[in-house]
């Protein structure tokens, strides 16, 4: 039996982003080891469809639909959630795109506001919102999605890897914080994450064995590996971790450029 089985029983989670990729597959995840998830998306349809999904397994989950960038909004779903249930034990804190890309000279300011809101700022609202929730109770775990571009500089994304590597100092800030409250904050760092999207990105199937290739493992992340780590952070297996950055990359970012090309 897998020893995080019913880990998370009679807990309340919420997750943000939680209508594709990273978002959903840790939804389904956390509700699958028992806790009952809120399923945040921009998109309601997108947020309906992950709540379906966990409940097609069997389940708890319901949706809460809208924009993460707004602080007020935030604020309106932690207190709901916690008027609701009477508690908040676990936020994974994911929403983010990387919005403005291209040389930096070309981002517009508008761009790279927008990176920081997303990337940095919503972060930043949940993780105040949740932390008013959660110190009362002397308990919680916060797990935000940061990016290997907020470890290491990616060209033509300068503003997602600025607020990535803004997000891995406001959690190490929380976690030295909050400490002393019983709550831990950490951040997974997720390499390259499979998708189409991702595939298109570089260039093709071909371009994309290439890229492979490079990687330690001789693989890009799945959404489901990203999860596993979440599960772990958010659970007691963890419990005396926090302030961490965990590369869940397939090893890319322990590798150095080599100056041959052999195996």
């Amino acid at each position: 039996m897998d020893r995080l089985t019913g880990s998370l029983d009679n807990r309340l989670a919420i997750v943000t982003g939680a209508g594709s990729g990273i978002g959903r597959a840790t939804a389904r995840l956390l509700a699958a080891h028992g806790a009952h998830v809120v399923v945040n998306d921009l998109v309601p349809e997108r947020a309906k469809e992950t709540v379906a999904q966990v409940s097609s397994e069997g389940g708890s989950a319901e949706e809460y639909a809208g924009d993460v960038t707004l602080s007020a909004f935030v604020d309106q779903l932690v207190a709901d959630v916690v008027a609701t249930w009477g508690r908040l034990d676990i936020l994974h804190s994911n929403a983010g795109a990387g919005l403005a890309q291209g040389p930096l000279v070309s981002i517009e300011d508008d761009g790279w506001q927008a990176d920081l809101a997303l990337n940095l700022s919503a972060s930043f609202f949940f993780l105040r919102a949740a932390l008013r929730a959660m110190v009362p109770a002397g308990r919680g775990s916060i797990i935000c999605t940061a990016s290997v571009a907020g470890l290491a500089a990616v060209p033509g994304v300068a503003p997602y890897g600025s607020a990535k590597a803004g997000l891995l100092q406001l959690v190490r800030s929380a976690a030295v914080e909050y400490g002393p409250k019983g709550i831990r904050v950490n951040a997974v760092v997720p390499g390259s994450v499979e998708s189409a999207r991702f595939t298109s990105r570089v260039g093709g199937e071909e371009r994309l064995a290439a890229y492979k290739r490079q990687i330690p493992l001789g693989r890009t992340v799945t959404a489901h590996d990203v999860a596993e780590a979440v599960l772990w952070l958010a659970s007691d297996a963890s419990a005396c971790v926090t302030g961490i950055a965990l590369p869940v990359d397939g090893g890319m970012g322990a590798k150095l450029a080599q100056p041959y090309l052999g195996d």
